[in-house]
């Protein structure tokens, strides 16, 4: 009988080392995002949405086809069943690519249009339009960030176009005295820097060093000392004073928003503003 046990635990590894043999890679190509449903039909219980970009793995193809018509285009395919970090459940393949895809976003300025290289944000929405407006919020997934990315400027019809960031910060201390602890005192706003400018059209966002944290805490100590010195004594700014790493515990810093500002100048010297308000997850 234990023999008959392990011939068929063995013959269970295989089966699954052969099924993940056989999954297949797959991108989703859909911008406003893919559903993910339980059953191959539209009809289906929708378990999630799939973020533009998101890789999947391809388990089987159903026989089922299915055709969508989408900005006058007729997109044919198939339902298939896929696997994703937590669900397996059915998708249209129409809406699915072999290749890895670069997450772009797009903005529409008033005479210029920008991209966003490769940044992952939670509510799938990958064009902005700022014609006539002076701001726009994008919500970054939880697994990416806005720094170290690519700023592309196409069609531009600006004498010059500046761009600078800054951030919002949070600092907090825990302690075991209730009174002691700086929940209510939040976001500080680091100063404008200049974009790195990679090309004539091409900038890089900036990311927050070790260093910077370092310098935000030693700016957030001063500024809160006033009332934590009333609240806590000089012993608790003494010590906040000797932390030297960002890890510490009991401090916890974040980052709350991430801001790009867009400063464009005609031909004529009239300049306008734009601002792009990159919101963080929380827990980031």
């Amino acid at each position: 009988m234990n023999y008959l046990k392990k011939i068929l635990a063995i013959a269970l590894v295989c089966n699954v080392a052969i099924a993940t043999a056989q999954q297949e890679e797959a991108y989703v190509a859909a911008e406003s995002g893919l559903s993910l449903r339980d059953q191959p039909d539209v009809s289906g219980k929708m378990l999630t949405k799939l973020a533009y970009g998101e890789a999947i793995g391809v388990l089987e193809e159903t026989d089922k086809n299915l055709v969508v018509l989408d900005g006058g285009e007729k997109i044919s395919g198939k339902w298939v069943k896929v696997e994703t970090r937590n669900h397996i459940g059915y998708v249209f393949n129409g809406y699915l690519s072999p290749n890895k895809i670069a997450r772009t976003i797009r903005l529409n300025l008033d005479n210029v249009k920008v991209e966003i290289k490769n940044l992952a944000t939670s509510d799938y929405k990958r064009t902005h339009d700022l014609k006539g407006e002076e701001k726009a919020i994008i919500n970054v997934d939880i697994s990416d960030s806005p720094e170290g990315k690519n700023i592309v400027l196409i069609d531009n019809d600006y004498k010059q176009v500046s761009l600078f960031q800054r951030y919002e910060n949070s600092f907090s201390f825990m302690s075991a005295d209730a009174k002691c602890n700086t929940n209510e005192w939040k976001q500080y706003d680091t100063e404008w820097k200049p974009l790195k400018q990679l090309k004539s059209n091409t900038f890089e966002t900036l990311s927050y060093t070790e260093k910077d944290w370092i310098d935000f805490i030693e700016t957030a100590a001063k500024d809160l000392k006033d009332d934590v010195v009333d609240k806590c004594g000089e012993d608790w700014f003494n010590y906040v004073k000797t932390i030297e790493n960002i890890k510490d515990f009991p401090v916890s810093v974040t980052t709350n928003r991430v801001f790009i500002k867009f400063i464009l100048t005609d031909f004529e010297d009239n300049v306008t503003e734009k601002i792009i308000e990159f919101e963080m997850p929380k827990g980031s």
